[in-house]
């Protein structure tokens, strides 16, 4: 990876220059950019930054920032209101979205499709065919969803406005201009989700440049359009964030009257508890799925009855929310893909 960027930076002028002349056509002219007066310093600010960085022209960076439309969707949508119903809700209804007879049918053939792709990820990364399918088919329908957000305009917007997460984003910009400049890709063409996520599998910019894999051999990684290199990808992601081909995903927990689940909840989003200390304070394994010497923790999912399932969650669990920070989301995946093995009804 190293040697990797140090060729990427040294040919970063050339690039840069090739693709400011192939924008050109469709950026040069028309009215500045409508941020917000602040919004507009710390660009300023962001293109002194970058262009020191790697010694880019700044006017011509000027120019490529001077037509950002403000995406003030996404701004709303990254820092929604403390009343938003979207973040209560419930498991049953949250797993109804993902998990469901369309998403099933079209996993199914996209399984059968990319058989070859999805068991050679299978074997280098360890993760299973349905759980790559199955992200890629919460994420964007199999890649046919990849978003309507202009990723650059919405990724300056979430850099320079208050989005509560400005650095994040400035990052995020910074590896979206790199990404376009090593890809050949056109920076104000692209679309993604209103968060800036962008290609079949919805990697970030900076995922993108980390953990994309060239699956087809065609010599670049191409999320937009290549399914085989989203596979890889996917795979290689959750390699990298933990996943564990020796060890189950989860199993439902039956807690015993009186058990307090809070003393193994984790706010790290890591297993911290050996299983046989939760069946010591009460939570117990009906399936028999987890060892004994397993680190888990517990995750709660509650349903609109007011009830809650709670989950046995090990390290393959907690990869899957590095991919998406949400106990639901990774719940769903794996309901998602045990039912694209068959296993269970949406």
């Amino acid at each position: 990876m190293r040697s990797c960027f140090k060729f990427r930076r040294k040919n970063l002028n050339l690039y840069f220059g090739i693709f400011l002349f192939l924008s050109s056509f469709s950026i040069c002219w028309g009215h500045h950019t409508q941020l917000s007066p602040k919004a507009q310093e710390n660009m300023r600010d962001f293109i002194s930054s970058l262009s020191a960085k790697y010694n880019f022209d700044r006017s011509y960076l000027e120019r490529i920032f001077a037509k950002v439309r403000p995406q003030r969707k996404a701004l709303n949508l990254i820092r929604p209101s403390k009343t938003d119903k979207s973040q209560t809700i419930t498991w049953d209804h949250y797993r109804k979205l993902f998990v469901n007879k369309d998403n099933i049918d079209k996993g199914k053939r996209f399984i059968s499709t990319y058989m070859l792709s999805l068991e050679k990820a299978h074997k280098k990364y360890g993760v299973p065919p349905e759980v790559i399918a199955a992200i890629i088919g919460i994420e964007t329908k199999y890649g046919k969803n990849q978003g309507k957000f202009p990723v650059f305009d919405t990724l300056a917007t979430l850099a320079f406005e208050r989005s509560d997460r400005e650095n994040f984003f400035r990052e995020e910009l910074e590896a979206f201009i790199l990404l376009c400049l090593e890809q050949g890709l056109s920076i104000n063409k692209i679309k993604g989700s209103y968060a800036g996520a962008l290609g079949i599998p919805q990697f970030m910019p900076s995922s993108w440049r980390t953990f994309a894999v060239d699956f087809d051999q065609s010599g670049k990684t191409n999320l937009l359009t290549s399914p085989k290199d989203a596979i890889g990808s996917v795979a290689n992601y959750l390699k990298k964030h933990g996943w564990d081909k020796n060890i189950p995903t989860h199993s439902v927990a039956k807690p015993e009257p009186g058990s307090n689940a809070k003393q193994f909840f984790t706010y790290e989003l890591q297993a911290e508890y050996r299983y046989n200390d939760l069946q010591k304070g009460g939570f117990k394994d009906p399936l028999n799925k987890i060892p004994a010497y397993l680190d888990v923790s517990l995750v709660d999912l509650k349903l609109r009855n007011n009830k809650i399932i709670y989950w046995l969650a090990t390290e393959n669990f907690f990869a899957i929310t590095k991919y998406n920070r949400s106990y639901k989301y990774a719940a769903a995946v794996l309901e998602l893909s045990e039912a694209l093995k068959g296993k269970s009804a949406p």
